[in-house]
Order: C-alpha cells, then sequence, then structure tokens
C-alpha cells in the first residue's frame, strides 16, 4: 500500500476517533447538570442510563402544547423542598414548564380534585400517590389512558394498573420496625405466618398503622383469603397489638421511643433517618418482602395536559426513576434498575420472594374485617 494511502488512512483513523471521543463526551455534556449530581451522588456511570434518548424521543406536539399551556399542576404527599429537588432533571430539559405543587393529605390531593372534576373544574392536571382512589376514578372516567407514553413499558411487570389510568412511579417495601434494645433480631418472626404465634410481642407490644393493607393485603393475595381472615383473627386474638392512628412515621418514633417493641407497617427511609440519628431502632423483613407502587394519573382534558404527559413519561425514564432514587431513596419501578443495591437495606430484601396486591375489591373485604377487629383493639 503506497505510504500516501497508509498515511490517509491514519489520519482518518484518528479522526474518527476524536469523533468517537467527542460524541461521548458531548453526551454526557448533555446530560442535566443536576443528572450529572445525582449519578455522583449514587455513584453510578452514565452507562445507567443507556437508551435515555428513546425514552424522551416524544411527539413535537407535546412540547408545542405545553409551550402554549406551560403551567403543570400536580398534588402529591411529598414534602415540596423535595419534589423540587427531585424534578431538577426535568426541568433542566423542560425550562419552560411552570410547576405548581401542593402537598396534601388524601382529601386534599385526590377526593377535592376528583369532586371539581366531576363539576368540570380542575385544581390539579397530575396527582402522585393516588392512594388507592383508582376506583373513583374509573367511576367518573377522570384519568387518561397513558399506554402511548414512550416509557410506558420501562415498569416492571404488574406495576401499572392493567387500564394504563394509574401508572406506578416509584416501589416501596413495607416490613416492620422494632427497637433492638428491646427485642432481638432473633426474636422476630422468621416468617409472616408465624407473626400472630410470636408471644414476645403479645399484649400490646405491636404497634399497627391503620395502613394495614401495605402489609396483609399482598399475604392475602399470595395465601388465599380464607386462610387471611384466620391470619386476622390470630394476629388480634393472640397478640392483641396497638391501634396507631399517627401515622407510619409517628409510629416508628414512638419504637425508637421504647413505646412498642414492633410497628406495622415500615417503610426503611424512614427507619434509617431515625436511626442515622441515633434513634434505636432497626428495619425487619420476614420470609416475603410486601412491595406497594405509589401511583399518579393524569386529569383527562386538563388544561395543561401536555406537560403532564412530559413529567409523567420523564418520571418513569431512567433518569427520573434515579432522580428519586436520590433524593427520596425510594427503589425505580424501572426494569432495568431492578438491583438490591437500590434498597436502603438490601439485605433485608436479598433472596427474599416480593408480594404485592392490585385486587382493589378484595382490598375493600379486607379493610371490613380489619375494622371490625380495630374498633375494639387497644388504642
Amino acid at each position: 500500500m503506497p505510504s500516501a494511502v497508509i498515511r490517509s488512512a491514519r489520519v482518518l483513523a484518528g479522526a474518527v476517533g476524536i469523533l468517537i471521543a467527542a460524541a461521548a463526551s458531548a453526551a454526557a455534556a448533555d446530560l442535566p447538570k443536576s443528572t450529572q449530581a445525582f449519578l455522583k451522588q449514587l455513584k453510578l456511570t452514565e452507562a445507567k442510563l443507556d437508551g435515555l434518548d428513546k425514552e424522551l424521543a416524544v411527539p413535537q406536539a407535546w412540547i408545542d402544547g405545553a409551550r402554549k399551556t406551560p403551567t403543570l399542576r400536580i398534588s402529591g404527599s411529598d414534602e415540596q423542598p423535595l419534589h423540587a429537588q427531585a424534578v431538577k432533571p426535568f426541568l433542566e430539559r423542560y425550562p419552560f414548564i411552570k410547576i405548581e405543587y401542593q402537598r396534601g393529605s388524601a382529601n386534599e390531593r385526590v377526593i377535592r380534585p376528583l369532586l371539581a372534576f366531576g363539576e368540570g373544574r380542575y385544581l390539579f392536571e397530575l396527582v402522585r400517590s393516588m392512594d388507592g382512589s383508582l376506583s373513583e376514578f374509573t367511576k367518573l372516567d377522570a384519568a387518561e389512558k397513558l399506554d402511548y407514553l414512550p416509557t410506558y413499558k420501562s415498569a416492571v411487570a404488574g406495576a401499572h394498573d392493567a387500564n394504563a389510568r394509574a401508572l406506578a412511579f416509584r416501589s416501596r417495601p413495607y416490613c416492620m420496625s422494632y427497637n433492638p434494645t428491646l427485642i432481638k433480631r432473633e426474636q422476630l418472626p422468621k416468617t409472616w405466618a408465624d407473626l400472630p404465634n410470636t408471644a414476645i410481642l403479645g399484649q400490646g407490644r405491636i404497634g399497627a398503622v391503620m395502613l394495614p393493607h401495605l402489609w396483609v393485603m399482598p399475604l392475602w393475595e399470595k395465601n388465599g383469603e380464607a386462610w387471611a381472615v384466620k391470619y386476622i383473627d390470630d394476629f388480634f386474638t393472640k397478640l392483641k397489638p396497638q391501634i396507631r392512628r399517627e401515622g407510619i412515621n409517628a409510629a416508628i418514633g414512638l419504637v425508637g421511643a421504647g413505646e412498642n417493641y414492633v410497628s406495622l407497617p415500615a417503610y426503611p427511609e424512614r427507619v434509617k433517618e431515625l436511626q442515622d440519628k441515633g434513634g434505636p431502632v432497626a428495619w425487619y423483613c420476614p420470609d416475603m418482602v410486601p412491595l406497594q407502587f405509589s401511583k399518579m394519573a393524569v386529569f383527562k382534558g386538563s388544561p395543561g395536559i401536555n406537560a403532564a404527559r412530559l413529567y409523567a413519561n420523564w418520571l418513569l425514564s431512567k433518569e427520573g426513576q434515579l432522580a428519586q432514587l436520590a433524593v427520596f431513596g425510594t427503589p425505580p419501578v424501572h426494569k432495568d434498575l431492578q438491583s438490591a443495591d437500590f434498597h436502603v437495606y438490601p439485605d433485608e430484601i436479598a433472596g427474599k420472594p416480593i408480594i404485592s396486591s392490585q385486587d382493589t375489591e378484595a382490598t375493600d373485604r379486607f379493610l371490613e374485617i380489619w375494622n371490625k377487629y380495630a374498633a375494639s383493639a387497644k388504642k
């Protein structure tokens, strides 16, 4: 081969190498600065975001529509500063969108907006943390069907509502918190089935938060209704739990204060928060991990529906999922981001079956049974 041709080939190869390197560098630089910061915080490489461009490839009509009506009203259960931190990458990508976020109770963030929708008014475009209100959305035909989102199929199997009107945007395991100065880990039940027979937890040493569906319903769906009905009877008659109406966070705090040996359900982020402050609390899962999905819905026909579509699609993307992990510590629902390392207490999760429940009709039957027992239980 003539030397001139060889030199040309080398120059071309070098140029290609430079272009590839430049492209890689540009790809990194194209990520929002907040995303780069989240990756650094999580000690992850940009490879975790492979395929993100495809996930965020939305119709131009959505972007044009959001520019014309840029206000996006969101109701949720998270504190406003944390939500604002988590959506920084979204706002870097869509700086023309104006988010108005309001935190509230289930009544404020779900029921009031539904009542307004029934009257032809819109209080929000999107609601986060629907709290099992899908049946109310369905009765009013209030929720947009979102199976057209590019990221719709990114979630793990069974996470979304089958009709695509309530989409899971994060997962959370619900097990139990305990005070290791009052009860040792080895004294806790090895299985959920053993719980009613764990005598050391009797006589009110369990604080049972009035959100029992978070842990009992997955057991109901796993073992059947007859098993679950007997289980509830055994739980109340043998253990005589204290019924806690303060909420999960407060109940975990009471465990740390020594009021109860155990509280359930309990989620790991709150336990870790108290642990980091020196509180005597720990998190424990028996043989299975009850997992619940927080879900969002977009109000059909709302003025800012295009901005809501962009938000919902981004939240389900790898970038949105990792932003939530960085800010809230909640495990992703994205099927490509399933790892024990993404859990606060990975050793409590590893190797244990995940169980969940999507049966809203069975949940209504369960709560009727539970509430009868709870009404006469120790407060």
